[in-house]
């Protein structure tokens, strides 16, 4: 098994390019699992299937690749969001479906121990939203990536990004006044989109 590459002087990527297994290992650790949250909210279970695809793409072009391991991380979520768009549309064709409709219940907590599905309703919430706003809210804030990096990855304006991410909070906060749930802060989900 390969060690940790521990060179703080050079991005990983650039080790990942020149063959060290171990700067391309800690790439994968640090960057798939944001990768397959976003993409599991917006198809559900092809997420893995998509999420290996963008991989298959950024080793193949990781020798044309220039820039740091941010670039990477912001090149790989746009190549998994084209080939996200390529699958739903893949998905139209085959049924009739832009997005799978993920059910919204909870599941039952028959013993006191069970956890509420939260993630599950989050998401199911999160799918109810137009694509765009979708990408939005789940690049800014389940990925962490900043207003100009959500731009680049959907190929619009920190504007354009800006009012989607607002309107598709506003639309979730909507969605969960319907179920009875309040934010403790409302104003929070607003600040700095």
């Amino acid at each position: 098994m390969a060690g940790l590459y521990v060179d703080p002087e050079q991005p990983l990527v650039v080790a990942a390019k020149e063959g060290d297994e171990a700067a391309m290992t800690q790439l994968w650790r640090a960057t798939h699992p944001p990768l397959v949250r976003y993409l599991r909210a917006r198809i559900g279970d092809g997420a893995d299937d998509v999420a290996a695809a963008a991989w298959l793409d950024a080793a193949r072009g990781l020798h044309t690749f220039e820039g740091d391991d941010t670039d990477f991380r912001r090149w790989l979520f746009t190549i998994a969001r084209r080939r996200l768009i390529d699958e739903l549309r893949r998905r139209d064709r085959r049924r009739g479906e832009w997005l799978v409709d993920a059910p919204i219940e909870a599941a039952g907590a028959s013993d006191p121990g069970d956890q509420v599905d939260e993630l599950g309703i989050a998401l199911g919430l999160l799918r109810q939203l137009p694509a765009d706003q979708a990408d939005a809210v789940l690049l800014r804030v389940v990925v962490d990536l900043d207003v100009s990096e959500v731009a680049m990855v959907m190929g619009r304006s920190e504007g354009s990004v800006r009012v989607l991410t607002h309107r598709g909070l506003r639309r979730l906060e909507e969605l969960l006044a319907r179920k009875g749930v309040t934010p403790a802060d409302p104003s929070a989900m607003y600040r700095e989109q």
